[in-house]
């Protein structure tokens, strides 16, 4: 799947159909010269995360949009030497979000690093991404240009027909 698709309801749907999916790398979009979200550890056990500098964040509410957040004391990153490093906040607090279902993300990360599936993974760039790329660019399907889901189905249909065509035809020939 492409990166767009990689989040937590999506895994969580997949993983409880029984189907693997693998889902490319992301990239973590920290502020540049701030931690990132894998150095702060997640302690299954107590619920809680620890800081790089071995402080705890301790669970305090979960937002309407499905994200649990993790709250660091004041008055420990008051104290902290690696404040700058860590958070902007007026009030010295750190907060930490995650998703009820980053467990199913967490499990989709395992997959992608498993020798079988990573195979699979690296025949992608060969084949589906080389074909969405050829519709983009020569048949305009950069952009939506017609109203309506019917009819856009109707033309994503015909293209990817024709492109299929054309692959085969190359094949035979």
């Amino acid at each position: 799947m492409d990166s767009g698709y990689k989040t937590p309801a999506i895994a969580h749907q997949l993983l409880s159909d029984g189907v693997k999916p693998i889902f490319p790398y992301k990239r973590p979009m920290t502020k540049k010269g701030f931690f990132k979200k894998k150095e702060y550890v997640y302690d299954e056990y107590y619920d809680c995360y620890l800081c790089p500098s071995n402080k705890i964040l301790d669970y305090s509410t979960t937002n309407r949009i499905g994200y649990r957040e993790y709250k660091s004391k004041p008055s420990d990153c008051q104290a902290c030497s690696m404040i700058k490093l860590c958070t902007l906040s007026k009030n010295h607090q750190k907060v930490i979000t995650r998703h009820i279902w980053q467990d199913a993300l967490d499990e989709c990360e395992d997959i992608r690093h498993t020798y079988k599936w990573r195979a699979w993974y690296d025949l992608r760039k060969e084949t589906i991404e080389r074909i969405f790329g050829t519709a983009k660019e020569d048949h305009g399907l950069r952009y939506t240009n017609m109203c309506g889901r019917e009819k856009m189905a109707m033309k994503i249909g015909l293209t990817f027909a024709c492109l299929n065509m054309k692959k085969l035809a190359k094949l035979k020939g």
